[in-house]
């Protein structure tokens, strides 16, 4: 069994929804820190006052090498790593701007995950437990049409995360992946089907996370998507 009591966290895009109550609930769980990192400075600012020593604000892109490399510096105490940070640009495979869109997406999404991973991977080695937690999404092996180019980068990221779970296992590095279904945030407001909130699906994450799980399926749609089996990966050689 994990447990998250005594932590010390760094969560990428902390000034979003997911991002926010997802400290809340590391908190509730008596984490010891939490590095609140994304680029409004101003919310992470606020989410610090909040709660007064236990959140250091960071400014962190993720698409941008320096800026990791920063946080990397600020942030050199972590046993818990959470990829957040995303981005939807409701888009599918067909139009003069979709070669833009897919690639900031990507840029976000699974590239950015990639450098989270491998910059932070010498300072969780350096314990004798740490955790990475990847946020994906149910699109992460389905095709949702009008989300197709958001659905390719979460597909990506889906890969490297159920690749580098072997990988770091001689380090005790456990590699977790949360595929939530519709979430209750600004990005799927435009959506006329069933959310679950914020709130619930921190709740459920940390839960199956303390359970000791490895694949997270936080909500109805995902629970009732994946029918609670293990996503298998085939390797080839």
């Amino acid at each position: 069994m994990k447990k998250i009591e005594n932590c010390i966290a760094l969560i990428t895009g902390a000034d979003g929804g997911i991002g926010t109550a997802l400290i809340d609930e590391l908190i509730k769980r008596k984490a010891a820190k939490i590095y609140a990192t994304g680029i409004s400075i101003q919310r992470l600012n606020d989410l610090a006052a909040k709660y007064s020593g236990i959140i250091v604000p960071v400014e962190l892109d993720v698409t941008k090498e320096d800026s990791i490399k920063s946080a990397v510096t600020e942030c050199n105490d972590i046993n818990l790593l959470i990829n957040n940070a995303g981005i939807e640009l409701k888009s599918d495979f067909i139009g003069a701007d979709v070669a833009k869109k897919a690639l900031f997406e990507i840029q976000v999404n699974y590239i950015g995950v990639i450098s989270m991973v491998n910059n932070f991977l010498p300072i969780l080695k350096t314990n004798p437990h740490s955790f990475i937690v990847n946020i994906l999404s149910v699109g992460s092996t389905a095709l949702i049409k009008r989300l197709a180019t958001y659905c390719a980068s979460k597909a990506a990221v889906h890969l490297f995360t159920q690749s580098i779970r072997e990988d770091l296992k001689p380090w005790n590095v456990d590699v977790i992946a949360v595929y939530p279904g519709y979430v209750d945030t600004s990005m799927s407001s435009d959506v006329n089907f069933e959310k679950i909130t914020t709130e619930s699906l921190s709740q459920n994450i940390c839960e199956a996370f303390e359970e000791g799980l490895l694949d997270i399926f936080p909500d109805k749609m995902s629970s009732a998507f994946y029918g609670k089996k293990p996503i298998l990966i085939t390797y080839l050689k």
